[in-house]
């Protein structure tokens, strides 16, 4: 268990969550104190979580197949998008629809995929947020 020697700040949830991830992967034994606990300012200071590859990225928008036809209708993508952590999956999966759908039938095939794992890559989709 982590105690922290000041208060965390309520402000930015999304930063201090990915801080206290990364805890256990950046933070050295040297920055813990003798009780333990990390300095509030190693935490605030932290290293953003690695970015997964795009294959991760890949195969967890083949998962959101709904039914297993090889093609991501909008709303396969929107359930993706919310898996990865996304405010407004909606908006975000009409955005990669537009920008991956080159053949413009409405879905997202395989060889469309690769452009689908780029925007989400790009715009800074994780897995585990």
């Amino acid at each position: 268990m982590l105690v922290y020697s000041q208060n965390i700040p309520q402000k930015q949830p999304s930063k201090l969550v990915n801080c206290l991830t990364a805890t256990a992967t950046y933070f050295p034994n040297s920055l813990f104190d003798n009780m333990g606990r990390i300095p509030f300012n190693a935490v605030t200071n932290c290293k953003p979580l690695p970015p997964t590859n795009e294959k991760q990225l890949r195969d967890t928008f083949q998962k959101y197949d709904s039914n297993g036809d090889g093609l991501l209708s909008k709303a396969d993508l929107e359930n993706a998008f919310k898996s990865l952590g996304s405010h407004m999956p909606n908006w975000r999966a009409r955005r990669a629809l537009n920008h991956a759908d080159a053949n413009g039938d409405k879905f997202i095939s395989l060889e469309e995929l690769d452009e689908v794992v780029k925007y989400a890559a790009k715009h800074g989709y994780v897995l585990g947020k």
